[in-house]
């Protein structure tokens, strides 16, 4: 385990329905606080939103975790999944890019750290413009 001396991290979680379990819930938190331990964080910060949707960004955890972000109190992002942050992967790549922007990396537990550098934003650009030419409708290819 390495020791992150000084490091704080943000452990953000979500779920859209108040009917959830609080098992799902618990799984979450759990999976984040052990990700955090093995990677040594010693100090972090809880965000959570409960009976949220993924399409809309005002929630009360995700705006107070957006105010620490501005005010330099975390240096990493720790979410189970990119669907936690939203449902929409361009406001999911404009958050990431924000918070950046601010000197702070977002992981994900499920698909590893997100990389933003600008090879990389231009893939996703690419990628993204190549998903939204595809046909759509009921037909099979």
């Amino acid at each position: 385990m390495n020791q992150q001396t000084g490091k704080t991290a943000a452990l953000y979680y979500r779920v859209a329905s108040k009917q959830t379990t609080d098992l799902y819930l618990d799984n979450q938190m759990h999976t984040l606080l052990c990700y955090a331990n093995e990677q040594g964080f010693n100090s972090f910060m809880l965000y959570v939103d409960v009976g949220m949707s993924g399409t809309n960004l005002d929630r009360p955890g995700f705006n107070a975790l957006k105010a620490d972000i501005e005010a330099g109190r975390i240096d990493r992002l720790i979410i189970r999944d990119l669907s936690r942050i939203a449902r929409n992967y361009l406001i999911i790549d404009s958050f990431i890019e924000w918070a950046g922007a601010h000197g702070v990396s977002v992981v994900s537990v499920v698909d590893g750290e997100i990389d933003r550098s600008p090879i990389c934003a231009d893939m996703v650009g690419t990628y993204t413009k190549l998903f939204h030419s595809l046909p759509r409708g009921g037909g099979r290819a």
